[in-house]
């Protein structure tokens, strides 16, 4: 992968903060690879050392507008399952959502508030409809 390509993922992440638990904040960000963009919600534990551990799923754009919609009109939703990733899985509650990577041993998962969980979802409807930032101008080849 070209530095390039992981400057435009950096540009297009998101992360948030888990008041349960310091050590596994969620990260979000496209992945590029020879195939396309995919989206990478990544639950990371950076107790682990390295903070390379944790949960990561990787959603089509497809995928990623579901989800979105699921968290905007506050419903339960699980995905498919679909590769050797976990599935991922929205459950919601009064006052916050959660979002769970299901088949993970542990904590596999993190609360967020209905504004959070709003910014996630408006960050997904973004990368679903490919509306990407550029870095200084670059978008790399696979997503244009």
């Amino acid at each position: 992968m070209k530095v390039k390509d992981r400057y435009w993922e950096v540009e297009n992440s998101i992360r948030f903060a888990n008041p349960e638990k310091a050590t596994r904040p969620l990260l979000c960000g496209p992945k590029v690879s020879e195939d396309g963009v995919r989206i990478r919600l990544w639950l990371r534990n950076l107790a682990e050392g390295t903070g390379a551990g944790g949960a990561i799923v990787l959603l089509s754009r497809h995928e990623a507008a579901v989800m979105a919609n699921a968290i905007n009109t506050r419903s339960n939703w699980i995905g498919e399952k679909t590769s050797d990733m976990p599935r991922i899985g929205v459950s919601v509650t009064v006052d916050s959502t959660m979002i769970r990577f299901m088949e993970c041993r542990g904590e596999g998962h993190i609360a967020l508030t209905v504004t959070e969980a709003g910014r996630l979802a408006s960050w997904l409807h973004d990368m679903a409809d490919g509306r990407w930032r550029d870095h200084n101008g670059y978008v790399p080849e696979v997503v244009k």
